[in-house]
């Protein structure tokens, strides 16, 4: 007995019907799941805000305390964390840094005892404010910051904002970035430990407010 031929439909999908589902799966996944570009940007502001309160508790310590502290910036590592100090500080200007580098000159030491210097801060993190070394999320990192104490930008190396227990914040501004192009502006008050967070990239002369 001959055996009748199946039809298309029979077979499977028609190639109609695949690219109706083709197209409906790409139109369900750009609905449902957001662009990288966003995801980072994203990431950005909440990077920001969260510098932001810390900022705000690490001002709030330094009052309460009676000590200075200061605020880590680790371009390096991309990690931020908080200090705590004496109750006095010498700031540290270029002058300072200038009169520390000639004396260095004339005053040889070995490399361990230059390590032992470097680590006899009288810094030490602030675990009531910072817990731990914070680490930037995936994606973004620190521009630059720039101080009272650095008029240059610092894009290497560690930047610091200083906290004094009368109520007295170095100005500062701070920059990020992730790598989808998208920048943050976090300008540090001097007073009252606000800081204004800008989603754009500005200069420390427009941000920063004539002395």
């Amino acid at each position: 007995m001959a055996i009748a031929p199946q039809s298309s439909t029979e077979l499977g999908f028609s190639l109609v019907e695949m690219l109706v589902v083709v197209a409906l799966a790409a139109l369900i996944g750009t609905m449902a799941v957001p662009s990288i570009s966003n995801v980072f940007k994203i990431s950005l502001g909440s990077t920001t805000r969260d510098l932001a309160t810390t900022i705000r508790h690490a001002y709030n310590a330094a009052m309460m305390t009676k000590k200075v502290h200061r605020l880590v910036y680790d371009f390096k590592d991309n990690q931020y964390w908080v200090e705590v100090g004496p109750q006095s500080l010498l700031m540290e200007t270029e002058e300072t840094r200038a009169k520390a580098e000639k004396a260095r000159r004339f005053v040889k030491l070995s490399p361990e005892e230059e390590e032992k210097k470097k680590a006899e801060s009288p810094f030490s993190i602030a675990t009531y404010v910072t817990r731990k070394k914070t680490a930037l999320p995936r994606g973004v990192t620190f521009e630059d910051v720039t101080t009272e104490q650095a008029k240059v930008p610092i894009t290497e190396g560690v930047a610091y904002t200083h906290f004094f227990p009368h109520g007295i914040i170095e100005q500062t501004v701070i920059h990020l970035k992730d790598t989808s192009s998208h920048h943050a502006t976090l300008v540090v008050e001097p007073l009252v430990g606000r800081s204004k967070v800008i989603e754009r990239y500005v200069e420390a002369k427009e941000a920063l407010p004539e002395p």
